[in-house]
Order: C-alpha cells, then structure tokens, then sequence
C-alpha cells in the first residue's frame, strides 16, 4: 500500500512536470514568434525604402536631416526599432525613431507607421499627410485599401505586403517593379 502510494505521488509529480515543461515551451515558441515577427517588420522599413523613391522634397527642406520614422497609435515595437537603427542608415542617413498617440500630430517624418487604431483616426491621418512626403504603412487588414500605402502582413509564416499602388503614385512615390512583383497590389495602375 505504501509502495502504490509512492509510486502514483512520482506519477502525479512526474506529469506535473511534463505539462510545466510543455507549457513553457508553447509559451516561449510563442513569444519567439512574435519576437520574429517584429523584427521582420522592423527590418521590413529598411527594406522597403530601397525600392521607394519618395517625391522631390520643397527646396527649404534639409537634405541631411535624418530619417523619420514615427510609430503612431500602440507602440508595438518597444526598444526594437532603436536597437536596430542605432548603426544604420536609411536612404544614406541617420534613423531617429519617434513613437505618437493617435491624438498627435506626427509631424515631419519620412516613414508613418499606423498600428492598432480605428479606421476613423486613420482617415484624420491620410487627410493630414495629403500632399506630404510620408510613406504611410500599416499591419491592419483593410487600411491598404482605406488608403495606407503599404500593409505588412503575415502569411504562411512569411512577412508579406499589399501595395496601393494607385495612392502611392498619386502622392509621387515611385515604385521599383521588383516590389511591385513580391506583393499584392492593390489598385494597379497601367502603365
């Protein structure tokens, strides 16, 4: 009896600990994923500026000031885009990275990046970069169509991206054809 009693204790301990351990692994896989997925959106703004020409600038602005990026709405980055950046250039210059709640004004900057916001404070957005040379890009299905410029998305494990080629001509930027055929786009014009 005392021998069964033992032996079901180290049992129940035993299978406590698997399922601990499982939990953790799925808890961590997770948090790695999502890690990744940051990164690769993070990354993601380098790369796609290389195949971005942004419209010719007003002749009072300053051809050496850095590169903007501000995060508008949740900061889902938290330190990853500085960390990143601090040693690396876009476009030939310094990255500096500014974070905004929906209710600022984001100001000069080159790339904006909308995250977590309703549909409504992004239409104030759009009227407020209307004429202006901000490359808008988002991660929420359906702004690409709303009007963003690019939309990041993840399928099949891999970071993708919706182009809204017809708003980012109207607003003069010019697109490398090399983009234009590893993404989906939306609103193609015809050449």
């Amino acid at each position: 009896m005392v021998k069964n009693f033992f032996h079901s204790a180290l049992l129940m301990q035993t299978t406590k600990s698997i399922l601990l351990i499982v939990t953790l692994i799925c808890f961590n896989n997770r948090t790695f994923s999502q890690q990744t997925e940051l990164m690769m959106k993070a990354v993601a703004f380098e790369k796609i500026s290389m195949f971005i020409d942004w419209p010719l600038v007003a002749a009072g602005d300053n051809a050496s000031s850095d590169f903007v990026i501000t995060v508008l709405g949740q900061n889902i980055f938290g330190t990853t885009l500085e960390e990143l950046y601090k040693d690396k250039k876009i476009k030939d210059k310094k990255v500096t990275v500014n974070y905004l709640t929906t209710s600022q004004n984001p100001g000069k900057c080159d790339i904006l990046f909308v995250s977590k916001m309703r549909i409504g404070d992004l239409k104030k957005v759009l009227t407020y970069i209307k004429g202006k040379p901000i490359l808008i890009v988002s991660e929420t299905e359906g702004f690409a169509e709303a009007g963003c410029f690019v939309n990041m998305y993840e399928f099949e494990n891999k970071l993708r991206f919706e182009i809204n080629q017809k708003a980012m001509q109207v607003a003069g930027f010019k697109i490398d054809y090399r983009l234009l055929r590893v993404s989906k786009v939306l609103n193609p014009v015809i050449e």
